[in-house]
């Protein structure tokens, strides 16, 4: 994949007696990232230091090559940024402010084209402060392209996006990077948006990376031998099924789902009997499918911790 264009090493932020980043180690080659964890992770602190907003206690950190304490205009001229809340002056026209930035980047895009990119140019001659959140959100989108640059921080990037405006945007995202080679480092909690786009992800919890690595990877090493049975009672279900022999774990995922875990050798038989107490207690098994998602992963990934040093 070539080099990284996120190196960090050993990078520690203290916020008076709060550690935001612990010796985080991390390296994102170029493709589409995702940046996983809880809120008060550390993802934003992160953020800011790579953008050289903030500096760190200890450690360094390089952004397409350059370091973040010394180089951060060469960073943020090369790369594009959606912070979670955009903040853009209210009074001024769309395609307006679109051509100012346009201007002061030099780029090669027009105000128009990238307002098209993001389904906004019907929108072009409102204020700013006429449009709605998911409008918003899609002209920070817009300015994040402009400049072309080489990497593109998202944070939160489909939040107030309805489902059609979310499909547009993750296209556009792999559509970039596929035709002109735009990376990306998005942080998002709606894993299964990541997990459609993203080539590899990390995951951060109390200031700590505990795992990282390619998506389908990951999925597969903390996701092996657990499904997922969906039913018409979750609750009785597993009340019912307590004991079984070779169960070896389960857990309600929802108003509907009972998460299992049990050796492939095992399997058959573990779901003979669930099926059997399901009957025994007029309860509707719907179906049973593998619980490997990237969502799954998170759970087992913040359940489990990070690995002993």
């Amino acid at each position: 994949m070539g080099e990284s264009v996120v190196s960090v090493r050993g990078l520690t932020k203290h916020f008076g007696d709060i550690c935001a980043l612990d010796g985080v180690n991390l390296e994102v080659k170029p493709g589409i990232f995702g940046f996983i964890g809880p809120n008060g992770a550390g993802k934003t602190t992160l953020l800011r230091i790579l953008l050289g907003l903030i500096r760190p206690n200890n450690g360094s950190a390089e952004v397409l090559g350059f370091d973040t304490s010394s180089d951060s205009l060469a960073i943020r001229e090369r790369v594009g940024v959606l912070h979670e809340r955009p903040v853009f002056p209210g009074p001024i026209r769309v395609l307006e402010y679109v051509r100012d930035v346009v201007r002061f980047y030099g780029d090669s895009q027009s105000a128009e084209q990238l307002l098209k990119t993001v389904g906004m140019q019907d929108a072009a001659n409102r204020r700013m402060d006429q449009l709605s959140a998911g409008m918003y959100q899609r002209i920070g989108i817009a300015l994040a392209f402009a400049g072309n640059p080489r990497l593109v921080f998202l944070d939160e990037p489909t939040s107030n996006l309805d489902i059609e405006s979310r499909d547009r945007m993750l296209d556009l995202i792999v559509e970039e990077n596929r035709e002109s080679g735009v990376s990306f480092f998005i942080s998002s909690h709606i894993l299964s948006e990541l997990e459609r786009v993203c080539h590899n992800v990390a995951f951060i919890n109390q200031g700590r990376i505990l795992e990282d690595g390619p998506v389908q990877e990951l999925i597969e090493k903390y996701t092996a031998g657990r499904y997922r049975v969906r039913s018409s009672d979750a609750n009785r279900l597993l009340n019912g099924i307590k004991g079984i022999s070779h169960l070896d774990a389960a857990q309600i995922r929802g108003s509907t789902s009972v998460i299992i875990s049990a050796r492939e050798e095992h399997l058959e038989e573990v779901l003979a009997d669930i099926r059997r107490a399901a009957d025994s207690a007029s309860i509707k098994v719907y179906g049973v499918e593998p619980a490997c998602t990237l969502e799954d992963t998170f759970r087992e990934v913040m359940r489990i911790g990070p690995a002993e040093e």
